[in-house]
């Protein structure tokens, strides 16, 4: 009987150790982690002809890419979507409820990640005044510096503070973005006390000078830009002050000025993002030793343009062709310095972007403009006719509606009335398509095909206002040139998800699943803890290797 029990003891660890040592040989020495800032999904397929096959091309066909991913909330901006892809929940768990938002207490706007309390690094300019303070959830690097007693190292690279700090979270070695008062990358003391010698080096290379100096026209004749519409339309507005908003581009005015923050709102500043990050991969030994690492890179010169030119424009196909090689030229980097089997990356966008409105509506499609100070106005005027105090009334932000509750309590007004009496008012202005008090948001339960169910997932009760209301499709607050984002429509909400290199098979799925599940996924193929705040199931029965 000892005999049996010794050999079926016998059998069962040959049988588990090759499973352990297989799964450990699935984990990859670097994570990296590309958002691309306003990408929306047709963005594969419309450019699909015209990538090359190093770049978006080669992740897709030998990575797993998910066609039906969606952002599960609202608002759609960066800040919460950055935070969301890193954190695996939604706002209303991590706290990053918008990219600014009214503050109830000291009843002002805030900025997502600014800190008065920390100093600039690299800059005497308050944009070096950054933080992931505002940020409750720890994120991926937060939970795999904890792992191994910080043995791993963290990095983020953006243009913008907010899609560099967010992703990288509170426990990062650094996280670097670009400081347009002088043209360098820079950091805060929350991170570092000075920036490292290697940024120092990159930033007296004058990059932004170079890369300006080259003007911008199209990668290619402008006349094979076929996905796009004419070059000159007036659905554009001209971030550079030309004359017309049509190629070649010139920056001899900005160079003079060395006004070099201009570099954003051109394909350049992904090219300058991608020279960071491969310079941080290279100088911080990221991916050398046993303990996995982690490097997060968002290009934000996608959305800076896309907001002036539309998705429709050929700024924006140009932008997509030459990140293309940007992306080319970072993978064939990862292959040589860190090892094609070494490392597993994903790519995904922090949410998508809308129609031109005027260009909707030139073409028979429904659409519309509603402006925020204009809403304002009507709503202190019907607070002022109705209930006798207009001061009700103190802040319209992100599509909701803060009232003054002292003022409330004050007059024994009855907040639940007010709130739906609001709504009601609400839903009869043009462009508005539904409006709800926080009672409805906070308290009941939403099936997740219900817009609402966005707005509760978006929604923080001790931060949010006191009312929230959708607009009808394509309909937004902004100017009528260039676009924006921020609903609950899928030409927001949809987005790529892919994921490619170690331990992650090829193939493709249709089935709907959240920006949030990206989080879990990195973490069970590192095999540490899930961020903290994490709602969200892991993908990996569908994406790894067996």
């Amino acid at each position: 009987m000892k005999n049996i029990l010794f050999k079926l003891i016998v059998t069962a660890c040959i049988c588990w150790l090759p499973c352990v040592s297989q799964n450990n040989n699935l984990k990859p020495k670097l994570i990296v982690g590309i958002v691309v800032d306003q990408m929306r999904n047709d963005f594969i397929y419309r450019y699909w002809n015209r990538y090359s096959e190093g770049g978006f091309k080669r992740i897709v066909k030998n990575g797993y890419y998910f066609k039906n991913a969606h952002y599960n909330y609202i608002p759609t901006y960066t800040a919460p979507g950055h935070c969301s892809i890193y954190t695996g929940t939604t706002p209303k768990t991590h706290g990053i409820i918008a990219n600014e938002w009214f503050d109830k207490k000291t009843k002002t706007e805030i900025y997502c990640v600014y800190d008065s309390l920390v100093k600039p690094i690299g800059t005497q300019h308050k944009n070096g005044k950054m933080s992931p303070k505002n940020q409750f959830s720890s994120t991926i690097g937060d939970e795999l510096l904890m792992s191994n007693n910080k043995k791993s190292k963290v990095y983020g690279v953006a243009l913008k503070d907010r899609s560099s700090i967010l992703p990288s979270g509170h426990a990062a070695n650094a996280a670097f973005w670009f400081d347009e008062s002088n043209g360098n990358f820079v950091s805060s003391s929350w991170y570092i006390n000075e920036l490292p010698n290697w940024l120092k080096q990159f930033n007296d290379l004058k990059k932004p000078k170079y890369y300006l100096s080259k003007d911008w026209n199209t990668l290619y004749p402008i006349e094979t830009y076929t996905n796009s519409i004419e070059d000159n339309n007036k659905y554009e507005s001209i971030p550079n002050k030309q004359k017309e908003p049509i190629f070649p581009y010139n920056y001899n005015t900005y160079l003079k000025k060395e006004k070099y923050g201009i570099i954003k709102a051109t394909p350049y500043g992904n090219s300058i993002t991608k020279d960071v990050a491969i310079e941080c991969i290279k100088n911080e030994a990221l991916g050398i030793d046993e303990f996995c690492d982690l490097i997060s890179i968002s290009f934000s010169s996608t959305d800076i343009l896309a907001h002036a030119y539309g998705p429709r424009s050929i700024e924006v196909e140009d932008v997509y062709l030459r990140l293309d090689k940007d992306i080319e030229e970072i993978l064939n980097y990862l292959d040589k310095e860190i090892g094609k089997d070494n490392y597993t990356l994903f790519l995904t966008a922090d949410h998508g972007g809308a129609d031109v409105p005027n260009h909707l509506l030139d073409n028979k499609i429904p659409a519309g403009y509603i402006k925020d100070k204009q809403l304002v106005s009507i709503l202190k005027k019907y607070l002022q006719q109705n209930f006798n105090d207009s001061t009700l009334l103190q802040s319209v932000s992100n599509e909701q509606v803060f009232l003054n509750e002292e003022k409330i309590k004050l007059l024994k007004i009855n907040k639940t009335d007010l709130e739906k009496n609001i709504c009601e008012f609400l839903i009869t202005q043009p462009g508005i398509s539904e409006a709800y008090p926080s009672d409805v948001i906070k308290y009941q339960s939403f099936n997740s095909e219900d817009y609402k169910s966005l707005l509760h997932n978006g929604y923080k009760h001790n931060m949010s206002g006191n009312i929230a209301f959708l607009l009808n499709p394509a309909w937004m607050d902004f100017a009528e040139k260039g676009t924006t984002h921020g609903s609950a429509y899928n030409y927001d909400t949809h987005i790529p998800i892919l994921f490619y290199g170690k331990g992650i098979k090829t193939g493709e799925s249709f089935e709907y699943i959240n920006i949030t599940q990206i989080a879990p996924t990195i973490c069970e193929l590192l095999e540490i803890n899930q961020p903290n705040g994490c709602t969200s199931q892991p993908l990996n029965d569908s994406i790894r290797l067996k």
